[in-house]
């Protein structure tokens, strides 16, 4: 827990960094880490017998995953300490721009895979659980939003119009499949409650 502290002390000090792209992405890791735990109480259950290879699959994935998130972390804080560098140094802002759009960019993608699982999760997963999915559902819905508030607003740094106009469009794409799957995540979760 101490690490978790430190952590949360770090983004409230009056610095840039780490700040909402790396929430966004630890929230990533945190959804990856419910799922997961919905995993390990499917694994063993004579009831869930017939989905447990399937569960033990979903355990990898969630922890590489969550992995991944947590390297977001740290790539979304050196990002955007490269476009303060930038600034300072009155060079390679809009490729430091571009590099902190792409970071919480890539952190939006991996939460509209962590969805597609945690449905999944949802569907076969313990049902005395159902609301660890449904919290793990919202919180990739709660990061892949705050990711993409990251990468509009260093979108409006970025003079490349043509640049701009494909981010944008891949982030309407992805907007879409993430509302449809967190309906369909919460439809089941209801189902049971």
């Amino acid at each position: 827990m101490k690490s978790i502290e430190n952590f949360l002390e770090e983004i409230a000090k009056a610095t840039p960094t780490p700040g909402g792209g790396s929430v966004a992405a630890f929230t990533g890791a945190l959804a990856c880490s419910l799922a997961e735990m919905v995993c390990n109480l499917t694994i063993g259950k004579k009831k869930y017998a017939e989905v447990e290879e399937e569960m033990m699959n979903e355990r990898q994935k969630m922890e590489e995953m969550r992995k991944k998130f947590l390297l977001l972390v740290e790539e979304d804080a050196k990002a955007f300490d490269e476009v303060m560098k930038a600034f300072k140094e009155k060079k390679n802002v809009q490729e430091a721009y571009k590099r902190a759009a792409e970071v919480p960019c890539e952190t939006a993608m991996q939460c509209v895979l962590l969805i597609n699982e945690i449905k999944e999760i949802a569907e076969k997963g313990n049902k005395n659980s159902i609301t660890d999915a449904g919290v793990a559902a919202l919180l990739a819905y709660a990061s892949f939003h705050s990711a993409l508030l990251n990468v509009k607003i260093n979108l409006s740094g970025i003079d490349d119009k043509g640049y701009k106009d494909k981010m944008e469009e891949k982030m309407r794409e992805m907007e879409e499949k993430m509302k449809k799957k967190k309906e369909e995540v919460m439809e089941i979760v209801n189902k049971w409650l």
